[in-house]
């Protein structure tokens, strides 16, 4: 079963992806490219993952930098557990 951390970062994905479906409908194993991200896509979740984070656990954050378009959805979805320190 997927964490509710999983899910979050997977319906963010979707939100700004604005792809249709659901988050099971997303693979871990999907590159963002896949999923048909450019660089403002990238932007717009690192930014959206960055607002949860900070949200979720004072002090830290997620940079633009740190999520591109040939990362997949589980090197998202790790990252930000990792920054949670999930």
């Amino acid at each position: 079963m997927a964490s509710t951390t999983e899910n979050d970062v997977k319906q963010r994905i979707l939100d700004v992806s604005q792809l249709n479906g659901s988050i099971d409908d997303i693979n871990n194993d999907s590159a963002l490219s896949d999923l048909n991200f450019n660089d403002n896509m990238c932007n717009d979740l690192a930014q959206q993952l960055d607002q949860y984070v900070k949200s979720a656990k004072s002090g830290t954050g997620v940079s633009n930098s740190e999520i591109t378009s040939d990362m997949t959805v589980q090197n998202v979805i790790d990252l930000i557990k990792q920054k949670l320190g999930e």
